[in-house]
């Protein structure tokens, strides 16, 4: 019996040194073998013309090294690749990797090596859920396959925003340095310890740039998803808007303009509430509350933050309301974001490829925002005015059942079309009297119409007419003469 009870304690005092070992921070030192050079061949679509892809492009980035051969990149760096090659500290081969996992709103990838000769002499690196902040820092970035080089940051405060055009509003660390960098993924330290601190992702000629801090970087590299409120808020800082809610004088509070559907929010809290406080913080006028440790953040970080000891993951979230001008307590059980609720897509592409579908030599697609920037710099002057008021103002789902916009973007020239050539940018309102949500009903409608006659009416009043018969006959002539390789790519 003695030497069960030993054996027991013993086991659980080894479990213990085990335990503290894992989660006890390790320093990345100049010489160690944990940052890698990636090189990444991308293929982007062509958003105005489909069926076609642009010229290939080669980018660069860091790759951080975080075990199992596993590597860990900005996801900017790899959207639409075709080939992603690593190459190791003073090493000639070069080792192809494939994506494992990547995170939009987070802006990082995880990269993952088949080949079992690739971890070896590498030192893995763990991110800790310690933030020094403000302090002293350093960027360590691979130039010369060699020697790592090191250049001097400052960490100065933390805020909130969406990372690289994403969806959510993440925590971010501003820096600051009088170097260069370059802001596509080097590993930041803090300059007396050397524990891992976060990623640089972006970095202006200012001299400012931002850095995911290392407990959001620790919680997707656990497996884990994001939170997302489900709503968006407007200020209230003027008097008579707050006047007629029935807020009153030394009230705070901010107005919920936006509910995305399925999300967090959704049937809990209503279109012009006002949230007054947030898990016992009160909100002030213009989104924000003043933290104990960071000074005054965004709201939307006691929703979607992940630091270990304040995290709003997988917990409900205590919301106090103004509410047709009585005060009530409401609980968020906060859930990821549901793309379903994007009716038009924007900022990041999320390895989305624009869908098209081809009818009687005229172009359709589902309207996105990346459709719109195609158009160059003054892209918002080149645009219909129509499509931009949309992409501007209902990029999100007003209710469950509203669908995707629907437009005629080009039409191929054939002289059985010529009547409808200078038609562009229109909005599909309806097929032989049937409202149109995607480009799959669309296609399915005329498929299985019976009618002799197809009858596409536009947002402007203007239809165009086709016998059934003639779409396909337009579409194999549209595909000869212009090299368009199908009449639809979903």
């Amino acid at each position: 019996m003695k030497l069960l009870t030993f054996i027991f304690y013993s086991l659980i005092s080894f479990l213990i040194f085990v335990f503290h070992l894992e989660s006890k921070p390790v320093p990345v030192g100049v010489q160690d073998a944990s940052i890698l050079q990636i090189k990444v061949t991308v293929l982007y679509p062509n958003y105005i013309q489909p069926w076609r892809f642009k010229n290939p492009e080669i980018r660069h980035s860091t790759g951080i090294y975080i075990g199992e051969n596993r590597l860990l990149v900005p996801a900017q760096a790899i959207y639409f690749y075709t080939n992603i090659e690593v190459k190791k500290p003073d090493a000639l081969k070069v080792y192809t990797a494939e994506l494992d996992r990547l995170d939009a709103d987070l802006g990082l990838a995880i990269l993952k090596l088949n080949d079992p000769t690739f971890q070896k002499d590498l030192k893995v690196v763990q991110f800790p859920s310690d933030l020094f902040l403000p302090g002293m820092g350093l960027a360590m970035e691979s130039k010369d396959q060699r020697n790592l080089e090191e250049k001097r940051i400052r960490l100065i405060r933390m805020d909130i925003d969406s990372y690289a055009s994403g969806y959510l509003e993440l925590p971010y660390i501003e820096i600051q340095s009088e170097e260069k960098l370059d802001g596509v993924g080097e590993l930041i330290v803090d300059s007396s310890s050397r524990i891992p601190q976060g990623i640089l992702y972006q970095f202006k000629e200012n001299g400012m740039g931002k850095m995911i801090p290392s407990f959001a970087i620790k919680h997707f590299i656990d497996g884990k998803s994001f939170p997302f409120k489900g709503f968006r808020f407007k200020p209230l800082v003027d008097n008579a808007s707050r006047n007629f809610l029935g807020l009153k004088k030394d009230d705070l509070g901010v107005l919920v303009a936006e509910i995305y559907p399925g999300c967090s929010a959704d049937g809990v809290l209503h279109l012009e509430d006002v949230i007054l406080e947030v898990s016992n913080f009160k909100i002030d006028p213009k989104g924000y509350f003043d933290h104990p440790k960071f000074g005054k953040l965004n709201m939307s970080y006691l929703f979607h933050n992940t630091f270990e000891s304040e995290s709003a993951f997988e917990k409900k979230i205590k919301v106090k309301v103004l509410r047709n001008k009585k005060t009530i307590l409401l609980e968020l059980d906060l859930k990821p974001l549901n793309e379903f609720s994007i009716r038009i897509p924007h900022g990041n592409t999320r390895f989305q490829i624009p869908k098209y579908l081809m009818l009687a030599g005229i172009v359709f697609q589902e309207l996105s925002e990346h459709y719109l920037t195609e158009h160059g710099n003054q892209w918002r002057n080149r645009v219909s005015k129509e499509l931009l008021y949309l992409s501007d103002f209902y990029r999100i789902k007003r209710n469950s059942k509203e669908g995707k916009v629907v437009f005629l973007s080009q039409v191929v020239p054939l002289s059985g079309n010529k009547a409808y050539h200078n038609s562009h940018q229109m909005i599909l309102k309806t097929v032989n009297g049937k409202e149109i949500s995607s480009l799959e009903e669309l296609r399915n409608l005329v498929n299985l119409n019976e009618s002799p006659f197809i009858k596409f009416v536009m947002n402007d009043g203007s239809e165009l007419i086709f016998k059934k018969e003639e779409i396909n006959t337009l579409n194999e002539e549209a595909k000869k003469s212009f090299q368009i390789g199908a009449d639809s790519n979903f």
